[in-house]
């Protein structure tokens, strides 16, 4: 069962993710394999969902592997996770924070 607490995620959430980004690689094999093959009928739009679904499937895998990666650094106190720790390059958070309340930034 997954835990959400302020930014802190545990739980199953995690293998679904894993498992949904092994799916879109699985779903991209499938469309190229049918120009591979010489059987789509359509082999734009095979190729252009292909390729779609490998990025998309890629770039979720790849999360989780920084994620593992970040929690196995931090695996001996949980409870000192952050976001902050995670994005490193975010240093503009007043402006963020301004534009939360409805405000333009400046």
């Amino acid at each position: 069962m997954a835990q959400q607490n302020g930014n802190k995620q545990r739980g199953w959430v995690n293998y679904f993710r894993v498992l949904a980004g092994g799916y879109l690689l699985y779903l991209a094999y499938r469309l190229m394999r049918g120009i591979w093959d010489g059987t789509a009928e359509q082999v734009a739009l095979n190729a252009a969902a292909g390729v779609v679904f490998a990025a998309a499937g890629a770039v979720v895998l790849w999360r989780e592997w920084k994620a593992y990666q970040y929690a196995k650094a931090h695996k001996d106190d949980p409870d000192t996770w952050t976001r902050e720790d995670a994005l490193p390059e975010d240093t503009d958070t007043d402006a963020d924070a301004d534009a939360d309340r409805g405000g333009d930034g400046t």
